[in-house]
């Protein structure tokens, strides 16, 4: 039998707990082979030369098309040295932002900026139109890469809320109003193939940066503020990326591996992913940004690897069920049965894809991704229950579920060998957990329930000009408090089962904070009283709203209807849609 691992305790009176191999002394990757993300890359290299490393396609009827390492080296050389060519000085004191949807050029312009010992920062649509302007102003960004015209737009009209941007790069090429608009703005607007030609005609020595250099700033959803700019070092994210690729047991395996990118690279889960297979001279796919497609893509590209978050494996779960219960009561119980079955066996340590519940339900499933799965990855949000085991049995091969935040880099628990559900395992190789007391909500670390801590040299130095804040993230011995309250089970593994602060991660992996939404929403005439509700292993909020009778009443006679008529549960379709 796969015997699971169990945290153990090694400060009875600070109840800190540590992976049971590493009880001693935490693993040290101080002989890892890379200091920096850029002698990753170029270890990649090495290994990978004239092999695929990027590949992507416009459309399902089209095949992938690949770039070797050795293509892609030279690429990046181009870009970074056009960005140099705009006059931007090649250091870490340059902070690039990168606003756009995941895609091989968006890796192409992060990758670019490490060469040169510059700075990357994603920029995501979701921080919203004040968030992005608050990145571009809070970090000095100086150049932005945008990867469509309306993006390109947003930047040129928000000049005034920017003030250090002086160059954008349209990775489309831009049309004739943009470059007036941009010359109304004061603004240098250049396309993506010009930065790269001007780069190629002006090549720029490498300036390799040093391993306590800031290698990206990665910006958080504040609880009620403004976004958070978490400082990570490339020794930070060395140190995590290797005790990633080690709890995954990638790193001495014959394998190369392949990864399809589907999840923002502005978030880490997603880059630390695409890191650590270039670092092993692997291939990363890129998704067409199409939902729909993605099915194709993973059925196309056949991953090695697969990265998950909980609403993917919700959806997948959901849809095989849903299958499953149209042949009414046999359907059902042979799901559950397949399952259970499955889950005996891995148990064992026998990880075999040629059951008879592989022929009739699992076979099908792993085929949609491609057929050559090796490990699976779950991070993000936990997965329920229920959610957890049809994983472990549909996919029928090494499967761990990680925690982690930004602040953590890439990840402080993970499960291993473990049957159990809807938990997040145990401390990894290189971090010990401690919990702390949150007497306002009655946790006590002595009933092994209280705020998650973790320390590590993965975790992140600060946030960007917030001495205040990253005190109060990171106490004086330390210590990295999360914000999330856990619960150590009978059995030494973390359970998530509160937040500190009332923020909701829901299952793709997004924090929200339900008073904001709830101070927006409480600013309408409508609404009286509002109470907005999360749970990570959802992909929404659900909200209980009281409404304001005697504006309503005025608002129904306006339009024409009575009160009653209008709030009635089948005709108050525009009533929603006026007040949401």
């Amino acid at each position: 039998p796969v015997a699971p691992k169990r945290a153990v305790e090694i400060d009875v009176n600070e109840h800190i707990y540590a992976h049971p191999d590493y009880a001693e002394k935490l693993q040290d990757p101080s002989t890892f082979d890379v200091k920096t993300i850029y002698e990753c890359y170029l270890h990649g290299v090495k290994l990978g030369g004239n092999r695929p490393q990027f590949s992507h396609r416009q459309s399902s009827d089209q095949p992938f098309k690949s770039y070797t390492y050795n293509q892609v080296f030279e690429i990046i050389k181009e870009i970074g040295s056009g960005i140099v060519h705009t006059g931007l000085e090649p250091s870490n004191k340059t902070f690039i932002g990168i606003y756009g949807s995941s895609s091989m050029n968006y890796a192409f312009c992060l990758y670019s900026t490490w060469p040169y010992s510059m700075i990357p920062i994603g920029i995501y649509d979701s921080l919203g139109r004040d968030g992005v302007k608050f990145i571009i102003r809070h970090a000095d960004v100086e150049l932005v890469f945008a990867d469509d015209l309306q993006r390109v737009k947003n930047l040129l009209e928000w000049k005034d809320d920017t003030l250090a941007l002086k160059t954008v790069v349209s990775i489309l090429e831009p049309t004739d109003e943009l470059f007036k608009l941009a010359e109304e703005k004061n603004l240098n607007l250049i396309s993506f193939e010009k930065l790269r030609e001007n780069g190629r005609n002006n090549p720029v020595p490498v300036v390799p940066p040093k391993p306590t250099d800031i290698a990206m700033v990665m910006y958080t959803s504040g609880s009620t503020g403004e976004p958070k700019g978490c400082v990570i070092t490339h020794d930070n994210f060395i140190y995590a990326m290797y005790g990633m690729a080690s709890a995954l047991d990638i790193l001495d395996s014959k394998e190369i591996p392949r990864v399809l990118n589907y999840m923002p690279l502005a978030h880490l889960f997603g880059c630390g992913a695409m890191i650590s297979v270039t670092y092993l001279g692997g291939e990363i796919g890129f998704w067409q940004g199409k939902v729909d497609k993605l099915v194709d893509d993973f059925r196309d590209f056949r991953p090695t690897i697969l990265t998950m978050v909980p609403r993917l494996l919700n959806k997948l779960y959901d849809k095989v069920r849903l299958e499953l219960r149209k042949k009414g009561l046999p359907g059902r119980v042979l799901f559950q049965l397949a399952i259970r079955s499955k889950l005996a066996l891995i148990r064992r340590g026998d990880f075999s894809q040629n059951t008879i519940w592989d022929k009739i339900i699992f076979d099908k499933i792993r085929q949609s991704f491609g057929g050559k799965v090796t490990r699976v990855i779950s991070s993000s949000a936990p997965l329920s229950p229920e959610v957890c085991r049809f994983s472990r049995a549909a996919f029928s091969c090494f499967f761990i579920e990680s925690y982690g935040q930004t602040e953590c880099v890439i990840g402080c628990s993970q499960t291993i060998h473990d049957m159990e559900s809807g938990e997040v395992g145990i401390p990894t190789s290189l971090n010990h957990i401690k919990l702390v007391d949150v007497p306002e909500k009655e946790y006590y670390a002595k009933d092994g329930v209280g705020e998650i801590c973790v320390r590590s040299k993965a975790v992140f130095k600060g946030y960007l000009k917030d001495e205040a804040k990253t005190r109060e993230a990171i106490d004086e011995q330390g210590w990295l408090h999360t914000g999330d309250i856990g619960r150590w089970t009978p059995h030494k593994t973390m359970r998530i089962i509160d937040r500190k602060k009332n923020m909701y991660k829901l299952s793709q992996g997004e924090y929200v904070a339900p008073e904001k939404i709830e101070d927006v929403y409480a600013r309408s005439r409508f609404i009286s009283q509002i109470f907005v509700y999360g749970d990570s292993f959802e992909s929404c909020l659900v909200a209980i709203v009281v409404l304001n009778d005697g504006f309503v009443k005025k608002w129904a006679q306006t339009e024409g209807n009575n009160v009653e008529t209008i709030v009635a549960p089948e005709s108050n379709t525009k009533l929603k849609q006026t007040v949401l």
